[in-house]
């Protein structure tokens, strides 16, 4: 599996991660604007992340039709 997949996967996984740590350990409330924007962030990562694994699998699906 030699493609871009692997290095998308592991960058939106630890975005998602870094993220989730964020919120989940704030010390104080932040605001709408700013949690907006980090929801918005995680979606995101979050996207990133299940579209790389399915194309991953459909490249590894296919073969070596190439």
């Amino acid at each position: 599996m030699n493609s871009k997949w692997p290095k998308v996967m592991l960058m939106s996984g630890l975005t998602s991660a870094w993220l989730l740590y964020d919120m989940a350990t704030a010390t104080e409330t932040p605001r709408q604007a700013v949690a907006v924007l980090q929801y918005g962030l995680l979606a995101c990562a979050l996207i990133g992340l299940i579209g790389s694994v399915v194309m991953a699998a459909s490249d590894s699906g296919q073969g070596d039709s190439r």
